[in-house]
């Protein structure tokens, strides 16, 4: 059985009232949540919700939501009154299950809003909305204001930067060129939030001598400098003052953000985003966040400026440690690493699972042919093209003038038998030597070797007593594409076609 919860606010007051539609005709006991309550039987598509990890057929990028709509019978106008109630942003949840104490017994497949409603004649339509949509925006909407009066304020002035983004930054920033919000003072920003550190302030390359740091951004523009080549800051703030005018030349700094390196990994900045998005710490999976820092907890750095959204940042924050995030049914956000397709199935998948026998192989859409090496570009300059001094050492300006330093991981055997074998590059926030040259380890060890996608029909009553979630082992069987005795695959992907009673899982491995 299918259930449906849709809230609505009903008059000018904003009185909300919740209402239940189900595939079946069903009334709740006097002990469920709630009770004594009918659930309409005109429930006829509660919409397919598909969730792929990475998009469809690849095993990096980011995290990927299609949305069907859900339909109800309204032939006999039952629903026309609900053109007077507004639908949109109010919560929905459609659980799956088999009638019993409610909701217990019901499980939640999908819990976000609706984007919009349409009742006509026939029916109602539900356009969806999941939690995944609220990454979909800027990240940062704090702009400057060009309010300063003279040399005083850190807003900018109305014909430098009023209106530009205030930047933020999240774990480590390598040569960042942040801006001046008082040319008076010669007061820079590398991150509107607080940092642990700004270790190191360069004009053309030069490093700068550090001075100490003040309390809050009122004592940093009052203090009193001796011109000369040093710098002070205040990190509660994100901003530092340079004793001396740079003279036109480029000002850029190294800085740091979180308290310690626990907290610069891919999963707790991960953490913070989604927080800083507007979850709730309790819609975030506690458990996924330990488990992907176990995985992956090398440190890592992003640079936040303008237009990015909270998913191109996050994308970038999970492919750095070939990681993925969503939401699960109950809309709580979920974050694992993909790994090799080992360890014990949550589910075997036969000849007989497979709806009408078909198993369908898919090509990958990133590249159908093993690897050979492996490339992972790291330690990102985030102002490369800058100027620099004659007096900069040649190492110096090489390594300054290039955006990412790499570290490539390679199987030469491979290309014994595949003569095309691939050579595959990704580009990564870790700002450590050592750590981008295990990642390209490991993923050369997942990418060596032929990978399959296979697309498989099930019956829901397959899936019924199992929690399936993105990453899951699950063993299939066929007797096509030498599957005689079963292989582990990951779950990639889930389409739930509830009219059909049938869900199509994707599966890699």
């Amino acid at each position: 059985m299918i259930t449906v919860e849709i809230t609505a606010a009903i008059d000018a007051a904003g009185t909300l009232r919740t209402f239940y539609a189900a595939d079946a005709r069903f009334t709740s006991s006097p002990t469920d949540i709630p009770a004594n309550t009918p659930f309409d039987a005109s429930l006829r598509e509660s919409g397919s919700i598909a969730v792929t990890a990475f998009g469809d057929g690849r095993t990096g990028g980011g995290t990927r939501l299609a949305l069907g709509e859900m339909r109800l019978a309204n032939a006999n106008g039952q629903y026309d009154a609900w053109l007077d109630y507004s639908f949109a942003g109010r919560p929905v949840v459609i659980r799956r299950g088999e009638p019993g104490p409610y909701p217990a017994s019901m499980r939640a497949i999908f819990t976000g809003t609706i984007e919009a409603l349409t009742v006509n004649q026939a029916e109602v339509i539900v356009r969806l909305k999941d939690k995944q949509l609220m990454f979909d925006r800027k990240a940062l909407s704090a702009v400057y204001a060009g309010s300063n009066v003279g040399p005083v304020g850190i807003e900018g002035a109305a014909d430098d930067i009023k209106g530009q983004t205030k930047p933020r930054l999240f774990g480590h920033g390598l040569y960042l060129a942040p801006p001046c919000v008082n040319t008076a003072k010669l007061a820079y920003q590398p991150s509107a939030g607080a940092l642990k550190a700004i270790g190191a302030v360069y004009v053309d390359g030069v490093a700068l001598t550090p001075g100490g740091d003040h309390a809050d951004s009122a004592a940093l523009m009052a203090a009193v400098l001796s011109p000369g080549p040093t710098y002070v800051t205040c990190l509660a703030e994100g901003l530092f003052r340079l004793a001396a005018d740079p003279g036109g030349g480029e000002v850029t700094c190294d800085a740091v953000e979180g308290e310690t390196e626990d907290e610069r990994t891919a999963a707790q900045i991960l953490r913070r985003l989604a927080l800083l998005a507007g979850l709730d710490p309790a819609e975030i999976s506690a458990a996924d966040v330990a488990a992907l820092d176990a995985a992956n907890n090398a440190p890592l750095g992003i640079w936040i400026t303008g237009e990015e959204t909270f998913a191109s940042a996050m994308d970038a924050v999970a492919g750095s440690v070939g990681a993925y995030y969503g939401f699960d049914g109950p809309g709580m956000l979920r974050m694992a690493r993909l790994e090799a397709p080992i360890g014990a199935p949550v589910l075997e998948i036969g000849n007989d699972s497979i709806l009408g026998g078909r198993l369908e192989r898919r090509p990958a859409a990133d590249g159908d042919i093993p690897a050979w090496s492996y490339t992972i570009r790291h330690s990102r300059v985030w102002s490369p093209d800058g100027e620099v001094a004659g007096s900069v050492p040649a190492e110096r300006r090489a390594y300054l003038a290039n955006e990412y330093r790499a570290e490539r991981a390679e199987a030469p055997s491979v290309r014994i038998q595949h003569l095309l074998a691939a050579e595959l590059t990704a580009d990564t926030l870790l700002v450590s030597a050592a750590a981008a040259a295990a990642e390209a380890a490991r993923r050369l060890e997942l990418h060596r070797e032929r990978r399959d996608f296979f697309e498989v029909p099930v019956s829901d009553d397959l899936l019924r007593d199992l929690d399936l979630k993105i990453t899951d082992v699950v063993c299939l069987r066929s007797d096509r594409f030498d599957l005689a005795d079963g292989r582990p695959f990951r779950v990639l992907g889930i389409l739930p076609q509830s009219s059909r009673k049938r869900t199509t899982l994707t599966l890699w491995g």
